[in-house]
């Protein structure tokens, strides 16, 4: 089944680091990310900051070593690592993200062959 992990980080180096570190050990098959602006409290206060959100697209296989990474390497005293099942997923989506977090080569997603 397809995973969506998500978090946000606090500028695009942090994010970049821990989106290659996660890809080359084809924990997550993809990582997506945008500027947001956050509203939240921390020690008694209001903050109101500049963040990415960041998804991270893996499958149940490759979840918990994928959290472990990103909690290890997150630069936050207290990251997001927030779980979402992506309960209906197309089939060669779901394909490429096993392909894609497996031992074998992944497979590129707009390969026509496999369509």
């Amino acid at each position: 089944m397809g995973i969506m992990i998500v978090s946000t980080y606090p500028d695009k180096k942090s994010l970049d680091k821990i989106a290659n570190i996660v890809i080359k050990k084809r924990l997550a098959a993809c990582v997506n990310y945008t500027k947001i602006n956050s509203v939240y409290t921390w020690k008694g206060r209001v903050e109101n900051t500049c963040e990415f959100l960041t998804l991270f697209k893996t499958t149940t296989k490759a979840k918990k070593s994928l959290k472990e990474e990103i909690a290890r390497t997150h630069p936050y005293q207290v990251p997001e690592i927030a779980e979402l099942k992506m309960d209906s997923i197309n089939v060669l989506y779901q394909n490429w993200l096993m392909d894609s977090t497996g031992k074998g080569k992944p497979k590129k997603r707009n390969n026509p062959s496999q369509r």
